[in-house]
């Protein structure tokens, strides 16, 4: 009686406790630890994101490059009108962006804060994708890759780049894999991928290397699910192949801007700042040390979700490097770096716990987050006073930096006042002078060395056609033999040439002068009427 006692007690003692009714008041069901555990890692994000958004706010006042966000600005609205990428007009990117920002124009009016505006989305979609891929590894470290990511794009201010959507597709389609792998959540990642592609085409090797970790392990239909997704979003672009013609599309997205212009247009490594090289060694470092964090990871467990993320992240932040080198300057660089920069914090966190655990604890977290910050801000002294500037401007309304030249209901942002007053007082003449539907060619004073153009000024005479198929000025595309150049400047009612845009000297080929004829067409059918230095105003001879 006594042994059937004792196993009893051991059989009451091994068996699963009943529940405590005090237990389970006082401790939530896990349905609702996750739904306060996803209530706090929003509440960080938004809070994140407000206190970036405060640096990004006074951006929108600053001063513009005349052609690259010149080229953002006309190249939409062309499209609104019904003109065609490629075949009506010369550009290097895809036509995804054009069509967002026409839209954009079409709601909300044609002017250069709407188009940041979008700039600001893509940012923001970049921002929180990065948060949504990085709370895998906890909040804390979420909070600080979000809040470095978002400073090191700061440099890069507000232009709506087509590279930017292109970067939002990318890593939502990232961080959509992580959802789960079924066909039709493989057939959406594709389909964001053909959007980014649509973009930048040339974000297609990232794309594809961002993936492999994931199509590794699925099925062969999941895999032609993905595929068939982004052949998807690629119609578009089929469409206007046909309508703008093969060879066009073929010219504008390959053969110059990677084979013929591309000498012209890149920046010898070793002709930059230490600087520059430090920080590109750093984006090496950085992606040597994420795919290791990565790789340890997954040899503990290759069913793991967050080591396939982990290398697909920084499978696509390397893939992006060609971006950096091929012009090494400040721009150029951190549209890559800060990707695999503000990645380093989840990676110094993995490899200081030794892979043994995802969820790093605080004081780790914290540490990989600072030293991070700590490691970015000698090298990138440069970037670092853009940042700081640009909070200290968000907190000082009376700081004028820049001068708007507006003209009618339009208006473009000066660096300098000298040159924008200038650039008033031709544009009031201009106004005066020209009928509407006349024809305007905008570009450099000497016509032999096309380096780049004041695209912006189509922008603000939206009453004058646009002359020329080359509303962007690239070295050895415009200035090519046989190109359409000189017969552009002939068919000009008005011509706007700028001395500044001779003066480039570039350690490229873009020294390189070409077929003198446009310069001839100038001197031989057109008056100058006006110096507005740098500006020069000529009008059709009668």
């Amino acid at each position: 009686m006594t042994r059937a006692k004792r196993s009893d007690m051991s059989a009451l003692v091994l068996s699963p406790a009943a529940p405590d009714p005090i237990a389970t008041v006082a401790d939530p069901p896990e349905t609702q630890v996750q739904s306060n555990a996803r209530r706090n890692k929003t509440v960080v994000a938004v809070l994140v994101l407000l206190t970036l958004l405060i640096g990004f706010w006074p951006l929108f006042d600053q001063a513009a490059l005349p052609m690259d966000e010149g080229t953002l600005l006309v190249y939409p609205e062309l499209v609104s009108h019904g003109q065609l990428p490629y075949r009506d007009f010369e550009t290097f990117y895809g036509p995804a962006n054009l069509w967002v920002l026409s839209a954009a124009f079409s709601t909300f009016g044609t002017n250069i804060f709407v188009e940041r505006g979008v700039g600001l989305l893509y940012r923001v979609i970049v921002l929180l994708a990065i948060f949504g891929i990085a709370q895998r590894w906890g909040t804390i470290l979420a909070a600080g890759v979000m809040f470095i990511a978002g400073m090191l794009l700061l440099p890069l201010q507000l232009p709506a780049y087509a590279w930017m959507g292109a970067l939002a597709c990318g890593l939502t389609a990232l961080l959509v894999l992580t959802f789960g792998e079924s066909k039709l959540r493989c057939f959406s990642v594709g389909l964001l991928a053909g959007f980014a592609l649509l973009f930048r085409p040339d974000v297609g090797p990232a794309m594809l290397l961002s993936a492999l970790p994931f199509l590794y392990t699925v099925s062969l239909k999941r895999r032609l699910s993905y595929f068939g997704g982004i052949a998807a979003g690629l119609l578009p672009l089929c469409v206007l192949t046909l309508l703008a013609g093969p060879v066009q599309v073929l010219n504008n997205l390959l053969l110059f801007p990677v084979i013929h212009c591309n000498p012209a247009r890149r920046l010898p490594l070793f002709s930059v700042g230490l600087s520059l090289l430090g920080l590109l060694l750093l984006h090496v470092v950085a992606c040597a040390a994420n795919f290791a964090a990565g790789f340890v990871a997954l040899r503990r467990d290759h069913s793991k979700v967050n080591a396939r993320l982990l290398l697909g992240a920084t499978l696509f932040a390397a893939g992006l490097t060609s971006q950096a080198t091929q012009r090494l300057d400040m721009l150029h660089f951190f549209l890559v770096g800060f990707l695999s920069i503000s990645l380093l914090p989840i990676s110094l966190a993995l490899l200081a716990s030794a892979g043994r655990a995802y969820q790093s604890s605080r004081a780790v977290s914290f540490l990989a987050i600072f030293s991070v910050i700590a490691l970015v801000g000698p090298i990138a002294h440069e970037a670092t006073s853009v940042m700081w500037d640009a909070f200290s401007t968000a907190f000082d309304t009376s700081r004028v930096r820049v001068e708007f030249v507006k003209q009618r209901d339009r208006s473009f942002p000066f660096q300098s006042l000298q040159t924008a007053r200038a650039a008033g007082k031709m544009f009031e003449n201009l106004e005066v002078l020209s009928k509407s539907g006349e024809r305007l060619f905008v570009g450099p004073a000497d016509l032999r060395r096309t380096n780049g153009c004041d695209t912006f000024i189509y922008h603000l005479f939206p009453k004058l056609r646009p002359a020329t198929y080359f509303l962007e000025m690239n070295p050895f595309s415009a200035n090519r033999p046989g190109s359409r150049l000189a017969a552009d400047v002939r068919s000009a009612d008005w011509l706007v040439l700028n001395r500044e845009q001779d003066t480039r000297q570039e350690p490229n080929r873009s020294v390189e002068a070409g077929s003198d004829g446009p310069n001839t067409v100038v001197q031989t059918c057109f008056s100058l009427i006006g110096e507005y230095p740098p500006y020069l105003l000529f009008r059709r001879k009668p």
